[in-house]
């Protein structure tokens, strides 16, 4: 997407107000990573289409995107795992200001570690955490994925790298590469319909196909 059309499509979805607007305030202000405005109405216009009724979310942060797809259907419930304890918390006193700490079960741990042990089965499913272990975090959730669920991954193009010939710097280059080799991955299952979608940082929302009775 052109520099231009992201500043303009960004300041068209800048309307949130009250908690999140003091949630996107304060992630601004302490550098912590929420999804971007468009990625945030596009999760919110996804959960109205689909009204999941359960919602697993891989990267809690401090809670934004939970509290956007919790807004989006009142029905619905979200479990999410997130690692760094501190951000739990303040995520944890956000969902209690936004009146929906009833219907988030918070899991403070690693999603590697967390995953394994998950057995009920879910409707939506939101990755976005860390981007080396996509592979694994992925394989997990669509084995707890309904039938006609939906799985959506953010920040799959990490910040244009992903996607640019010009040569990656070293730091970066592992990741790239293993961005890059999950994208073919998925995009290649063969119980799945995949596409990818350069808004935000890219996402990529694959389908899992129904199994015929």
């Amino acid at each position: 997407m052109i520099d231009g059309d992201i500043k303009f499509i960004r300041q068209l979805f800048d309307t949130s107000e009250g908690i999140l607007r003091d949630i996107e305030n304060y992630a601004n202000e302490n550098f912590v990573p929420i999804v971007k405005p468009e990625v945030a109405r596009f999760l919110e216009t996804v959960v109205k289409i689909k009204h999941p009724k359960n919602i697993l979310e891989v990267g809690t942060a401090i809670g934004y995107s939970s509290i956007i797809m919790l807004k989006a259907y009142e029905k619905t419930r979200v479990l999410t795992i997130e690692k760094d304890i501190d951000r739990a918390e303040i995520a944890k006193r956000n969902f209690t200001e936004a009146s929906l700490i009833d219907r988030v079960e918070l899991v403070k741990g690693d999603a590697i570690e967390v995953l394994p042990c998950l057995n009920n089965k879910y409707d939506l499913i939101f990755i976005d955490a860390s981007k080396g272990h996509y592979r694994e975090f992925f394989d997990e959730c669509l084995r707890v994925l309904n039938d006609g669920g939906i799985l959506i991954c953010d920040n799959i193009l990490y910040k244009g790298h992903v996607a640019n010939d010009v040569r990656v710097k070293h730091k970066r280059r592992t990741i790239v590469y293993r961005m890059r080799d999950f994208i073919s991955y998925i995009l290649n299952k063969k119980e799945l319909v995949t596409t990818i979608i350069p808004i935000g940082d890219g996402l990529s929302i694959s389908v899992k196909e129904e199994k015929d009775d």
